[in-house]
Formats: C-alpha cells, structure tokens, sequence
C-alpha cells in the first residue's frame, strides 16, 4: 500500500530524531583511540610535559606504536580507563534522567512538541564536543556527551510514540519500526564517518562527535510543517478540530479514526488518571508493562553489547588485520542496517509476536555458537575464527528482525492514550537503566569470564522467551480496544 507524501514526509522528519538517538550511541566507538591519545596529550600539558615522548617518565606523555595504541595505553593507565568509561557512562546517565521525565514532557508539549523542543539539548551538547577540542578540555566533552544523553533519553522513546500515533492499525507496526532502522542506519553513519579517511582523525573527531547539531537544523526546517499526533490531540487535549485536521493532512479516513478515538475517550473519562504507580497496582496494566520491560530487557540483555564488543577482536583472531576488521565491522553496520529494512516489511506481514520469539530464540543459540566457536579459537582452530565472524552476523540479523525494533514501539500498542505516556516513561528508564548498568559491569564481567560472558546472556534470554511466550498477545492490525480484549484473558 502506497502512503502519501505527506506521511512520508513526517516519518522522514520525525525518524531525524531515532537518528540522532542512534548516531549519539555509535559515534563514540570508531575514534576511541584517537580521542585517548587527545586526552593523554591533555593531561601531559598540563602537567608541564611534552606529549608523545619516547623515554616519558609520565605515562601521560609515553610514546606508543600506532598498532599497540590501542591495547597497551589503557592497560597501563588506569586513569586513562577511567576518564574513558566515565564518557561512555555519563551519557546513559543522561538518558536516564530524561526519560524518567518523559511522561511529563510529552503530556505538556506533545509529542511533536518535545522532539522540537528536544533539539536544544542537541545543538548545546554538540557545540560542547566541538569545542572541547579547542580549548583543550575533555571535562568539556563529559559535559558534551551527558547533555546530549539528555537529548537521547527523549529520543530513544518519543518518536515511536509519534510515529505509531500518526499511523492508522494496518501500517501501524511497519511505521514504528522505521524508528529501529533510522537509529540502526545512524550507527552505521557513524561508523563510516569514523574511519581514518574521514571524520576519526586528531583534527576531526569532534566534528565526529558533533554532527549532531547538522541533524537538528534540519529536523528544526522540517518538523513545524507536521502536525501534532492527533491521538494526542483528541485524547490528551480534547482538541476535536486539531484532531481531524491532522488526521486530514496524513491523509486516514477521517469519520473511520474519530470513531475509534472517541470510543477510547469516552472510556478514558471514566477511568482515574493513569500514573506509574497504577501501572504495578492494576492487574491489567501491570501485565501490559511486565510484557514491555521483559521485551526491552530482553533487547538490552540479548548480548548485543558484547557482540559488537568483541567484533573486532573476532575480525581480527579470523586473521584479518586491524584495519581490515574495522572495516568488516563497518559491514556489519551495513548487514545490520539492512536486516532492519527486512524487519519493517516483516513485522506486518509475519506479526510482532512470533517475530520477536524467533529472534530472541535465534540470539539465544547464537551466543552458544559464539562461545563454542570463539573457545575453540583461542586453543587454535583457524576455522573456528571464520565460524566466530558468521556467528556475529547471524546475532546482528535476528536481533535486527525483530528484538531491536519491537520492543520500542510495543508500549504504545498496548496500552490506552492515558496510560502510553506512563508506560512509555518507565519503558525507556529501564531501557537506559540496563544500559548503564551494562556499561559499569560489562568490563569486569568480560574480564573475569571473557568468551564465556556470552552464556549469561543466553540463560537471559531463554527466561524471555518463556514469559513472553506465556504472557505477549499478537497486537498486529489490531484495534487498542481488540488488544485489551486479549490482554484481559488468562489475568
């Protein structure tokens, strides 16, 4: 089915935001070396010495071979690890703060509203990157990156919630996934914009980091000519007239939508406001919001990290160099990337539910294979390498399938206007818990279990998928009313 240009036009300019949220995530790897050795020139100036010295008493100012940069620096300066973790963490944490605000936000200032506003955090948090460069200063960039966090909080989790709400039910699932393949093709950006033939320079890398501010200008010259989520318009702020017009500009069928919204008002008028604590009190809305933090968890906790973690070093132990695997993984940006396109024609056609079972159980056995694989490697096996490196593709295209799109958009099909916004709320917190949480012990598991880590992600995962087979409805071309329906069954 052919959507008009109009609907296009607002996923085009709504998804800048699922854009920014994942280029923000990536953009961090590709340099890390070269943004280390900025930092170590930093903290030798300021120290009175000369940065790059062969014999440096100062390990601040110690000269390493450019193929041994990687390892060697971080191993011997433990301060060095711990500047770069804390500008890994200080975004997560940012996006946790956001997010647990979100509720409010998208109350207050719609849907649309809060990506425009939302764009603020963006330019500031870049121009704090770009210039740390220049004054030397990577207190600065911290900054940079925990106010940008406060721009990814927001967007990790409101333009699905846009996107689904300006979607009618026969395209509501394929709309909102388009929010996981515009954060999944901003990583790939940004592992192309990283490389040494572009951005991932000692003079461009926080023109890298950066980039950001571009995208929100855009997005600042597009998003005002959408109009407001008229879900949000007739169930939030019972602006009837706003309400059909939007519906109008995105061409639905007008009397069809306004019929089913306002059977959904009058059932929201009769219930009590919805707030986080009504989600764990009421039985049904405590089940919807189990399905969606096991769903999310499921995502975080899939081994994903890791995979992309330990790429490289697969890349590599198959006996490519390291230049060649960080180009191999930079083709894996691109496999991923385009198994999230599968995915958006996939979730209509084949249904959320058994998308997300089969690429949880998909993961499940790949991070098995993984071990097996990356195990008989290190005792010597050349083949086992190769199967190592097929193995990460496998992961990244079941997880892209399904795992990473649908647990974004799921809150927002099952739950009412009034509790979506609760529930969205505490969606994305647990999201940015997890990964925070990951990002502090995920190096000190790796490093007291290395190829084995994989394993506790595999037993995650199997408990997933026993609770999401019990409890998870099929929601696709279903009405909000035919969901709750299923939802109420088996309480």
């Amino acid at each position: 089915m052919a959507l008009p240009s109009s609907l296009i036009f607002a996923i085009f300019s709504a998804t800048l935001s699922s854009f920014l949220f994942g280029y923000n995530i990536g953009v961090i790897n590709a340099p890390r070396v070269v943004v280390a050795q900025w930092i170590r020139k930093v903290r030798c100036e300021r120290n009175g010495g000369v940065a790059d010295q062969e014999n440096a008493t100062d390990i601040w100012c110690r000269h390493y071979e450019a193929e041994n940069a990687s390892n060697v620096m971080f191993k011997e300066n433990d301060d060095l690890n711990t500047i770069w973790s804390l500008i890994s963490a200080i975004f997560c944490l940012g996006a946790f703060c956001s997010a647990i605000f979100l509720s409010f936000f998208v109350n207050r200032f719609g849907r649309r509203g809060t990506l425009l506003l939302n764009n603020i955090t963006s330019i500031v948090g870049s121009i704090c990157m770009i210039e740390s460069l220049y004054v030397a200063s990577y207190e600065l960039l911290i900054v940079g990156r925990f106010i940008i966090g406060l721009n990814s909080g927001l967007n990790s989790a409101v333009p699905p919630m846009y996107l689904t709400e300006i979607s009618n039910a026969r395209i509501r699932g394929a709309v909102g996934t388009v929010h996981s393949l515009g954060n999944v093709f901003a990583l790939f950006i940004s592992q192309i914009l990283g490389l040494p033939q572009f951005l991932g320079t000692h003079e461009g890398w926080s023109f890298l980091f950066g980039f950001s501010l571009i995208i929100s200008v855009i997005q600042l010259c597009t998003l005002p000519f959408c109009p407001e989520s008229p879900r949000h318009l007739y169930l939030n702020k019972n602006d009837l007239l706003g309400a059909r017009r939007a519906l109008e500009y995105f061409k639905q069928e007008p009397t069809e939508e306004m019929s089913a919204m306002e059977k959904e008002y009058e059932v929201q008028q009769h219930q009590p406001k919805v707030t986080i604590a009504n989600l764990f009190t009421d039985r049904l809305l405590r089940r919807a919001i189990l399905i969606c933090i096991v769903a999310m968890l499921s995502q975080q906790y899939s081994g994903i990290n890791a995979v992309m973690f330990y790429s490289s070093s697969i890349f590599t132990s198959a006996g490519m160099d390291s230049i060649v695997a960080l180009y191999a993984t930079v083709a894996m940006g691109g496999i991923f990337t385009l198994a999230t396109i599968v995915a958006v024609f996939a979730v209509e056609r084949f249904g959320r539910r058994p998308l997300l079972l089969s690429g949880l159980i998909g993961d499940a056995v790949t991070t098995v294979m993984l071990v097996i694989f990356m195990v008989l490697s290190e005792n010597g096996s050349e083949w086992a390498s190769y199967l190592s490196m097929i193995s990460v593709f496998m992961f990244v295209i079941f997880f892209a399938i399904a795992p990473g799109p649908v647990p974004w958009f799921l809150s927002s099909e099952l739950f009412t206007a009034g509790a979506r916004s609760s529930a969205t709320c505490v969606v994305a917190g647990v999201n940015w818990a997890s990964a925070l949480l990951i990002t502090f012990c995920f190096p000190l598991v790796e490093k007291a279990t290395g190829e084995y880590t994989f394993l506790f992600f595999t037993g995650f995962l199997v408990l997933c998928v026993i609770f999401l087979f019990v409890k998870m409805p099929e929601t696709r071309g279903k009405t909000i009313d035919e969901i709750q329906i299923e939802l109420k069954k088996h309480l």
